[in-house]
């Protein structure tokens, strides 16, 4: 998969008020900055910076990332549902991409 991938995995139908995970797997190198102790040339690392979390577009939750993070992380983050509608993800990494994802979720 590409720079940027996202699978974002949250149940299809809920109960109101019940609390679930928001699992996301983001495809991403999350290199750090390495110096070449032969030549001191240095390499810039590539890691994702920001992660935020919407629920119906508001803002429920905001990480900041760097590069102590593995590649390709797996990240799952509590959630309390009142109502059917869209959780998004929106992250950016430091060489300026950003990308979402979005999934649905029902609540009977």
């Amino acid at each position: 998969m590409a720079t940027g991938t996202a699978i974002v995995r949250v149940p299809k139908e809920v109960q109101k008020g019940q609390v679930i995970r928001v699992q996301m797997v983001i495809t991403h190198p999350m290199t750090p900055t390495r110096r070449d102790p032969q030549t001191g040339q240095e390499t810039p690392g590539h890691f994702l910076t920001k992660l935020q979390l919407f629920y119906n577009d508001q803002l429920v939750s905001e990480m900041n990332m760097a590069a102590g993070i593995s590649a390709n992380p797996f990240i799952a983050l509590p959630l309390k549902v009142e109502s059917s509608g869209v959780i998004k993800i929106a992250y950016e990494d430091n060489r300026g991409g950003k990308w979402e994802k979005t999934a649905e979720i029902t609540v009977k």
